[in-house]
């Protein structure tokens, strides 16, 4: 007989947290408990939370009272609901159970965290700490607590998420499929009211869960769902399905329980007849005849559907559950040897519910690989190699939470689709929500004014894209522009040219690339009038003592200086420049205008390396014949620093227009 699984594999995520350091089974301590014990060490946890309920007013030993309390806490938590949890972990504290097990600390926190009451749920992480529980989990909880909080605070993406309430009830639904082409129908599992069968799953206390069905119109809204027809759902629990590529055929998870709770379950399948389905038949990924102990399902297929996904417990995993796959020969309908999806997939706790994207990218539910507690969702991208990946990394809050978060479909090559979450706000245990990721919008603006008078000036502005895009427009009567419609694109670089008669051409560059935000950018271009035979500042352009060659150091970098003047000269294609090139008082005047000459020279050197004509630059030294701060001032200052400042701001290089007529070779 097959061992006990939860049914269809919904419920061990939050928990999952908690596997390394609490005990799997409870041992009886008293009769009045005992069939609550035994409930909870099969996993019947709304049975045993009954149980619990019942025999806590009968015990009179406050010890065992106060783990009666404990338990009930448990198996309120194992079910999800920690306002329940939260009431029996107050009375297990109150009895002193904390004393005996600290771990009632730990668990109240953690059902604190599923609320999203983060500053409690850290307040008995500490309480726990320092009542002999391990600190490494608690600082690790505590932690991720932290880490929760900033997320709610701060999202650290742009996903929008949305409660599917037309699908959703209060009970569990979950595990969505798309059931067509155009993504526009699913399958999804339930334990809803209207499922098959009278009875109650001793697990969750509900239904037992079926297969439903629902369709999306023209205007995005969804019918009210309907059960799969009869040779789909069963007694039994039925969940999480994927499709074959024609979706001729469904996939699903079947877990049959026998008398004693246990559960066994497989991949089934059926073949589809016009609105119904045919009779299912179980889908052997495992030898049964070698091993009737492993748990099988979450079936998914890969895109060109060679092979199909599933999870398992079977031996010669990494964790608890792995996602395993085998391939598939339509042709001949057989399905080959399971193989494991490596380290890079699955960890030491459970990886399950696999989803494929059209780019082959995998999204699945993991335990131990995510940051929100809980299961979490991850992505692993594909790597070289038949079914290789690389190493998952976990998606961002708000597609995680607190809770539960699993089954991550995609709808086609959209950012959009469906996933399930029992996070706090939901309709009912676990939900569908849908998500998106909305395309970023970028806005570049700016002013454009006359940098001595301030005066606007109604300047032409062309934009050209990395991605062939352009564009031309021209500044208000204010001076300013702006490009807010969807102008600017994703991962493209720009270059700005801004022209106005009679001024210098100047400019900009930016960029959109790396970037994971709607970003506006904000830009103020001062123009300077084209006047001949002015000096004209610009950034420092500074030389050692005694030396001509540009400084560059950690404060100074004298080449990015005469870049700016590179800038002009290249948007400014008729410009005839002079640099000169001044030295410091120190040292005889001679001396210092043939250092002058070379300092300028320097300049006019490096800009034609940087693609400037020869003809269009002059280079002319004047020596210390025009110091910008005088020996005077410099005496009057306090310290050497000071003084030795002045003097390298004497040396200094500037430049003025000769003419604006120049044409190449005349």
């Amino acid at each position: 007989m097959h061992n006990y699984l939860q049914a269809s594999w919904k419920r061990t995520g939050l928990l999952g947290l908690l596997m390394f350091f609490t005990f799997g089974f409870v041992s009886a301590q008293s009769d009045l408990a005992e069939e609550a014990d035994l409930a909870y060490n099969r996993g019947a946890y709304s049975t045993s939370l009954q149980e619990y309920i019942k025999a806590y007013p009968k015990v009179k030993d406050i010890d065992e009272k106060g783990r009666i309390a404990f338990m009930a806490g448990e198996s309120f938590l194992k079910l999800m609901e920690p306002t329940g949890a939260e009431e029996w972990y107050d009375k297990a504290i109150g009895l002193r159970y904390g004393s005996e097990n600290p771990e009632v600390y730990l668990h109240y926190g953690q059902a604190m965290s599923m609320q999203q009451e983060f500053d409690e749920a850290i307040e008995w992480y500490i309480t726990y700490k320092e009542n002999g529980g391990d600190p490494s989990v608690a600082d690790a909880m505590i932690e991720q607590a932290d880490n929760d909080a900033l997320e709610l605070m701060e999202p650290s993406s742009r996903y929008i998420v949305d409660n599917l309430l037309r699908l959703n009830s209060t009970s569990y639904d979950y595990g969505a499929g798309f059931a067509s082409k155009n993504a526009d129908a699913i399958v999804f599992a339930s334990s809803r009211e209207s499922s098959t069968g009278s009875g109650e799953d001793p697990i969750t206390g509900q239904r037992y869960m079926d297969l439903f069905t629902a369709e999306q119109d023209k205007k995005d809204n969804w019918s009210t769902p309907e059960p799969l027809n009869s040779t789909i759902n069963t007694e039994y629990n039925e969940g999480t399905v994927t499709f074959d590529k024609k979706y001729r055929s469904i996939y699903f998870t079947r877990c049959i329980s026998d008398d004693d709770n246990s559960y066994a379950c497989d991949v089934y399948r059926s073949s589809s007849m016009g609105n119904k389905y045919g009779p299912s038949e179980v889908v052997e990924l495992i030898n049964r005849d070698v091993d009737d102990s492993s748990q099988v399902g979450h079936p998914c297929f890969t895109v060109d559907n060679d092979f199909l996904m599933f999870v398992s417990d079977m031996d010669g995993g990494f964790g608890g559950k792995d996602i395993w796959y085998v391939a598939y020969d339509e042709k001949e309908d057989t399905f080959g040897e399971p193989v494991n999806m490596g380290p890079n997939v699955n960890s030491a706790g459970d990886e399950m519910f696999p989803a494929m994207r059209y780019d082959g990218a995998l999204y699945y539910a993991s335990s131990t690989l995510g940051k929100m507690g809980g299961l979490d969702i991850v992505r692993a991208l594909p790597a070289e190699g038949t079914m290789q990946f690389e190493k998952a990394e976990p998606m961002p809050y708000p597609i995680n939470s607190s809770g539960d978060d699993f089954s991550m479909i995609f709808k086609d090559d959209e950012d959009a689709g469906i996933f399930t979450s029992s996070r706090p706000g939901g309709k009912g245990k676990d939900d569908l929500y849908s998500f998106r990721l909305p395309e970023m919008e970028f806005c570049y603006q700016g002013d454009v004014f006359d940098s001595y008078t301030g005066n606007p000036l109604g300047a032409t502005v062309t934009i050209n894209g990395s991605n062939g895009d352009s564009f031309t427009v021209t500044a208000d009567g204010d001076g300013t522009f702006a490009l807010c419609d969807k102008e600017i694109k994703n991962n493209t670089t720009y270059d700005v040219e801004v022209k106005y008669e009679g001024y210098i051409v100047t400019g900009d560059r930016f960029s959109t690339v790396g970037l994971s935000n709607s970003t506006t950018m904000t830009r103020e271009f001062p123009m300077k009038e084209v006047v001949l035979d002015v000096e004209y500042d610009m950034p420092l352009v500074l030389y050692p003592f005694n030396e001509s060659e540009l400084l560059i150091n950690d404060e100074v970098n004298s080449a990015d200086s005469l870049n700016y003047l590179l800038s002009i000269m290249e948007r400014n294609e008729t410009f005839v420049v002079q640099l000169e090139s001044h030295t410091d008082s120190r040292g005889n005047a001679s001396y210092n205008k043939e250092l002058s000459q070379k300092r300028a020279q320097t300049c006019v050197d490096y800009l034609i390396s940087r693609g400037v004509a020869r003809d269009r630059l002059v280079a002319v030294g004047h020596g210390k014949e025009r110091l910008l701060i005088s020996d005077a001032d410099i005496a009057k200052m306090r310290t050497e620093d000071e003084k030795e400042r002045a003097h390298q701001a004497n040396r200094r290089t500037v430049f003025r227009i000769l003419r604006f007529d120049y044409e190449p070779g005349n």
